[in-house]
């Protein structure tokens, strides 16, 4: 059996190079590789997609079982070697339809096809005794340590705990080990959730009622890519999270109003804000980067929404020349950069990058920006924050320490703005969306972990 760059182990096999030995973002990797192949059909790029976020998503727990049996650190092995055994590894333990004779003659092919005579004895080893002892070796997970269990690094599963207590952080940290929905987000400017239900069908897609939010649609794609999709070439939805579209509906825009968002690209919350608004209120976006501006222009377009203006401008030094006056807007967004780790069902790469030190730098500037965001609300108006971490030190404590500082600012509650669905049966966000906030996790609700605050700076 030879492998060929058109095999899609191979061609998994190049992305996770990419994101491991070269920095690569996962996201990225995938739409530069597989999905522009032509040389790969929608059933192998789905496969290779399969393995690829597996992978990702499994590392630390695949990396210890390798230390466990190879008798070696990882980090000490070559490259292709360590690649390919954590290919094996996820195909054997972790896929449900993949053949163990398959993934380890393919995983030796591959080393062998790098030129490393000597790892392709090591791979094969390895691989045997990991799928000759799975029962064992999955029962060894099971009780091992969290990080092992969970996959996480050892100060990422630390501070879980540190936050929520073992039990929670166990039930958090599984819960974000599940798939990712794909969720739609109708737009209402072009059509009604049961005319988009109807048109997605026609294409061959079947779509359900999202958790809580009347504009969301549960995807079943089918193998096929949501760019292919004439529905979605139309602009007649926007592909988001439900957690992400709360916070539009937490923001509770009016037709007619100026509207600010600080940290837009790609503009998914800026087009939500104009849809719910009828297009009919002034959205100013702004990013500090030309290539992510034309993103916000570009999904803007599609959607046909037409009262979005971009600016070119730092979150933490606004143009004032782009922005205007302070004080003049009726509704402010910041929506800052954070540490993702909500995100780690869609973005498993996050689980391989993020560290302490990038959390600590993350909460510098987030303060910074949220400070300089507030200059621009107007007197009896309304400052939102969000962000895509269940970190308490980016959440709570954030928005805590600038109503502290700022005493011109008060928390407004956002119960009677949030969906019933969130409220019913949930003590902690009933309590919390009073004084202004809720805190999505992943193990209450399917959907990513997600903190959004609304505040209102006090009438003069």
């Amino acid at each position: 059996m030879s492998l060929r760059r058109t095999d899609p182990r191979e061609v998994c096999f190049d992305m996770l190079f990419e994101v491991y030995e070269k920095g690569g973002y996962a996201q990225l990797v995938v739409n530069q590789s597989v999905r522009k192949t032509p040389f790969l059909n929608d059933r192998d790029k789905s496969f290779a997609i399969a393995i690829f976020y597996g992978v990702i998503t499994r590392t630390f727990t695949i990396d210890y079982l390798i230390e466990q049996i190879a008798h070696r650190k990882v980090e000490t092995l070559d490259p292709s070697v360590r690649i390919a055994l954590r290919m094996g590894i996820w195909q054997i333990l972790f896929s449900e339809s993949i053949p163990e004779y398959a993934a380890v003659h393919t995983s030796v092919k591959i080393v062998s096809s790098r030129n490393n005579p000597g790892g392709k004895s090591l791979v094969n080893a390895v691989l045997r005794v990991v799928g000759q002892n799975r029962i064992f070796w999955k029962e060894e997970i099971s009780r091992a340590k969290p990080y092992v269990r969970f996959s996480l690094s050892k100060e990422i599963a630390g501070l879980l705990i540190k936050w929520y207590g073992e039990a929670k952080a166990n039930s958090i940290a599984d819960a974000m080990l599940g798939d990712a929905r794909v969720t739609a987000r109708v737009n209402v400017l072009k059509n009604t959730r049961e005319e988009l239900v109807d048109l997605l069908k026609s294409e061959g897609v079947s779509a359900k009622e999202g958790l809580f939010c009347e504009q969301a649609l549960n995807l079943s794609l089918n193998g096929m890519s949501v760019e292919d999709l004439k529905t979605f070439r139309d602009g007649r939805f926007m592909i988001q999270d439900e957690a992400a579209m709360l916070t539009g509906i937490v923001a509770h825009p009016h037709s007619g109003q100026r509207i600010l968002d600080v940290c837009a690209a790609p503009g998914g919350k800026s087009c939500h804000l104009a849809e719910l608004s009828l297009d009919q209120s002034e959205v100013l976006a702004l990013d500090n980067h030309e290539s992510r501006l034309r993103l916000i222009n570009d999904n803007a377009h599609r959607l046909g929404i037409r009262s979005i203006r971009t600016g070119l401008s730092d979150a933490t030094n606004p143009d004032t020349e782009i922005t205007g006056p302070e004080k003049s807007y009726d509704l402010v967004l910041a929506d800052v950069p954070c540490s993702g780790l909500g995100l780690l069902m869609r973005k498993p790469d996050i689980r391989i990058r993020l560290s302490y030190e990038r959390i600590q730098s993350m909460i510098k500037l987030q303060k910074e920006i949220l400070l300089k965001s507030s200059a621009y609300v107007a007197p009896g108006k309304t400052l939102v924050y969000s962000t895509c971490t269940i970190n308490p030190e980016e959440n709570e404590n954030q928005v805590g320490s600038f109503i502290n500082e700022n005493p011109d600012f008060e928390i407004t509650s956002i119960s009677e703005d949030l969906p019933a669905e969130l409220l019913s049966g949930n003590e902690r966000n009933k309590r919390e969306a009073q004084f202004g906030s809720i805190l999505l996790l992943p193990d209450e609700v399917a959907c990513d972990g997600f903190f959004i605050a609304k505040m209102r700076r006090k009438s003069d």
